[in-house]
């Protein structure tokens, strides 16, 4: 379905959502821009052409981050001139020279004006392509009429929460690896080593990976397998005790709940600190670009301090600005101190051109635990077939 929609996406780059001059004008820019970001970016751009009066036009197309990869692969010359992604496909892209390296001096400057995890995150064996834009991993929402701050800081504590008929304690999107994941991690397992780099690692068929998945598939009755939109509908209807989410969840949450809203860090589980994956934003330009200098100058806008604290005001996005590290509107949002706070156990996600294997086959794995189409007898065999599939190789027999 995604590879479908990614060549429909590649194929209809000609529309056009924003226009910053008279039809007459030629097209020296495109954008990619993610539905729920149109408006901020639409901004944004607009402020851009006001300060750049030698950009004739920029035109902003719809094209959904997670699709970036596919819709390049699918026709690389429709693809924009400046394109948001999440750090982890950047590896893909870079390896098949999609990507322009970012080396002028000032550009390298102003992304020296953010964290060093955000810095990194853009960079492939010490090149930089991407501007940081922000930082995100996962946090818990709560109702605080059902679940207590003390009983949120536990799974445990959640689950024995007394929990009204016809409500789920707790929720999160099974069919997810960028959630379900955590299972894995929380109990000990690495994915590609301790860099992210190492392309022959990955230990979820070990020890601590069948415990991750036993632990999963003997509490699945008290879990709900929910996306966003579903769980806001329950927290709204009082049917729901707590959910797994990001940050850009948080505006609907806080309208669904109201004074009910409780946001922190992600549980423990099992007396083990549940760990998440990091992510972080980029802005990288297009190697067919026909105008990288003004592509690099629209993407260095698109990052900068002032733009990454609308995209927080907006849409809850974390600033990786250095900047901003102690802006006050950041230090009074109870969403922001939860994935600052969850930030101490993150991994930053890898983004070598292998996670292309992880993504889909482990979260159909954990979407079979939590169905109980896994026995927890099969799990070794199960869990070999599934870290085979993540390193590109076959399962040995």
């Amino acid at each position: 379905m995604k590879q479908i929609l990614a060549a429909f996406i590649a194929m209809t780059m000609c529309v056009a959502l924003f226009s910053g001059c008279d039809n007459g004008g030629d097209v020296t820019l495109t954008v990619w821009c993610s539905e729920v970001d149109k408006e901020i970016v639409t901004t944004m751009v607009s402020e851009f052409l006001a300060a750049n009066p030698a950009i004739k036009d920029i035109q902003i197309v719809i094209c959904e981050d997670d699709l970036a990869r596919e819709t390049f692969e699918a026709d690389p010359s429709a693809a924009a001139d400046v394109i948001c992604i999440p750090h982890d496909q950047l590896g893909a892209l870079v390896s098949q020279g999609f990507l322009h390296e970012i080396t002028e001096e000032k550009h390298i400057s102003e992304i020296n004006e953010n964290s060093t995890p955000s810095i990194r995150a853009g960079q492939i064996e010490n090149k930089q392509y991407g501007f940081p834009s922000s930082f995100e991993t996962h946090m818990l929402f709560y109702d605080r009429s059902i679940i207590s701050d003390s009983a949120a800081q536990t799974l445990e504590g959640i689950a024995t929460s007394a929990i009204p008929d016809g409500t789920i304690p707790f929720g999160m999107d099974f069919a997810n690896a960028y959630f379900t994941a955590n299972w894995f991690f929380t109990y000990g397992c690495n994915l590609f080593g301790e860099s992210g780099e190492d392309r022959d690692f990955c230990d979820f068929d070990s020890e601590a990976g069948i415990a991750a998945m036993t632990f999963l598939i003997e509490n699945r009755e008290n879990f709900g397998d929910l996306d966003g939109d579903s769980a806001t509908e329950l927290f709204r209807e009082n049917k729901l005790g707590a959910y797994i989410g990001g940050p850009w969840n948080a505006a609907a949450i806080t309208d669904a709940l109201g004074g009910n809203y409780g946001c922190a860090k992600l549980p423990s589980v099992d007396g083990k600190e549940m760990r998440s994956f990091a992510g972080f934003k980029l802005y990288c330009v297009n190697s067919n670009a026909k105008n990288k200098d003004a592509a690099m100058d629209l993407a260095a806008w698109l990052t900068n301090p002032d733009n990454q604290k609308t995209r927080f005001l907006g849409r809850n996005l974390i600033p990786v600005a250095l900047s901003l590290a102690d802006d006050i509107d950041m230090a009074v949002s109870t969403t922001a101190k939860a994935v600052m706070a969850q930030g101490a156990n993150a991994i930053a996600m890898p983004s070598i051109p292998e996670m292309s294997n992880f993504w889909d086959p482990t979260g159909n794995f954990t979407l079979a635990c939590y169905m109980g189409e896994i026995d927890i007898a099969d799990l070794p065999e199960k869990l070999s077939e599934l870290t085979a599939t993540v390193l590109g190789k076959r399962a040995s027999n």
